[in-house]
């Protein structure tokens, strides 16, 4: 059976939308499993679980210590929180009760202009906040990564709410895959998961 692509969605919303009014079978992508998309459409069980993280500007960050130590002032972290627009962050972020929310078009627009200082945290899943500091080494610098251990991103696939047969089928694959992906590996050694991935798949087929 041939398989169609359709990689035009500009934001990960977007790809809901189109599962949503079946414009799409299914969505794998980075998606966060939400409850608000969870009302829109099935998600299979998750392949992977992420950290939510933050990328803070170190020069920010030491004006709000005021006497206060690094990881207290962390948490009562005050001023903008950049995040994509039309992501599951957006949400996360109205956590952060002292920040104001500021929306931007794509991920390396929000490391820009954090990095810049027009806001103080970037916010996103441990993967990408990784590859920023792996990638673009000499923005340890300037930004500190905080990784919130207590918070969990989990990834799923999304189905249409009447595509429950392939809900079934597509959790029964990734069980069977046994997949041990963590945010580590993914950053330091991507070629190597998606070969693992492929070689179980393989065998399968056979």
């Amino acid at each position: 059976m041939p398989v169609e692509f359709d990689r035009s969605s500009k934001f990960l919303n977007d790809t809901v939308d189109l599962v949503e009014n079946h414009k799409a079978d299914l969505a794998i992508t980075k998606l966060s499993m939400t409850f608000k998309r969870a009302t829109r459409v099935l998600f299979t069980e998750p392949y992977v679980n992420l950290h939510q993280s933050l990328l803070i500007n170190r020069l920010e960050l030491l004006k709000q210590l005021n006497g206060r130590s690094q990881e207290e002032t962390i948490q009562q972290l005050s001023g903008k929180i950049g995040v994509v627009a039309k992501s599951s962050y957006v949400d996360y972020a109205k956590h952060f009760k002292g920040m104001e929310v500021v929306t931007y078009s794509t991920w390396p627009e929000v490391i820009s202009a954090v990095h810049e200082g027009k806001i103080t945290a970037a916010f996103c899943d441990e993967a990408e906040i990784k590859i920023i500091l792996r990638d673009q080494s000499e923005m340890a610098l300037a930004l500190l990564s905080v990784v919130l251990k207590d918070t969990n991103d989990l990834k799923g696939i999304a189905v249409a709410m009447d595509h429950n047969n392939l809900k079934i089928i597509l959790n029964f694959y990734i069980k069977s895959l046994n997949m041990d992906i963590t945010a580590d590996k993914v950053v330091n050694n991507y070629v190597g998961v998606i070969k693992e991935i492929e070689q179980k798949i393989n065998a399968q087929e056979h």
